[in-house]
């Protein structure tokens, strides 16, 4: 018995517009790196398993390098525009420095893919520019306000500022690797170096 066309069920493929292919195509990536690590990763199983043709990721990709600079490319944004939108949030210099250690733990939490692509030079030094631009541009910010709260010369803002945040990518880092209480660590951190800017600043009067 044949089916009539309103009993026959059609199965209708959604067409991505180019933008949201893109995005689907970094999003599988994503996800891929972190689940298979970077050496497992393919340009034909992201193909797979985003369920489009190898030549269709080669349209928006034109290898694998160019897919993972665009992949940290888009995920340095993400954190560079986070990281600002809480820092117009801080109402004292207390905040800041919780921001700012609060965003190194964020960079080098589990199940970031940050610190995977920049592990790997070919694939970092497309972001070499807005790194050197958002470090400067952080710096002069954390060295002024120091500077002011503490009544010291730049000079000494610059010293305290460089060995704080040493101190806190330090404690991201030995928190993610072995598996420190992430509040418990940050706040520690961020007590280690407000005394420590408020020791130095006495010591100087």
């Amino acid at each position: 018995m044949t089916q009539s066309p309103t009993q026959t069920k059609t199965k209708i493929r959604t067409r991505l517009s180019p933008q949201a292919r893109h995005d689907q195509l970094l999003d599988t990536a994503s996800c891929m790196v972190l689940d298979q690590g970077l050496q497992a990763f393919t340009m034909e199983g992201l193909a797979k398993l985003a369920g489009v043709s190898a030549p269709l990721v080669y349209n928006y990709f034109a290898n694998r390098p160019a897919l993972l600079q665009a992949l940290l490319q888009r995920e340095y944004r993400n954190f560079v525009d986070a990281s600002n939108a809480a820092a117009l949030e801080a109402k004292t210099f207390e905040d800041i420095v919780r921001i700012s250690v609060t965003s190194n733990f964020d960079h080098q939490a589990p199940g970031n893919i940050l610190p995977l692509l920049l592990s790997q030079p070919e694939i970092a030094h497309a972001i070499n520019d807005q790194q050197d631009k958002h470090r400067r541009r952080s710096a002069r910010f954390l060295v002024d306000m120091a500077a002011t709260q503490y009544q010291l010369d730049q000079h000494q803002a610059q010293l305290v500022i460089h060995m704080s945040s040493g101190a806190s990518i330090a404690a991201a880092e030995l928190t993610a690797q072995a598996g420190l209480d992430r509040d418990e660590t940050i706040e520690l951190a961020v007590r280690y170096i407000l005394s420590g800017i408020e020791r130095i600043a006495g010591a100087k009067k």
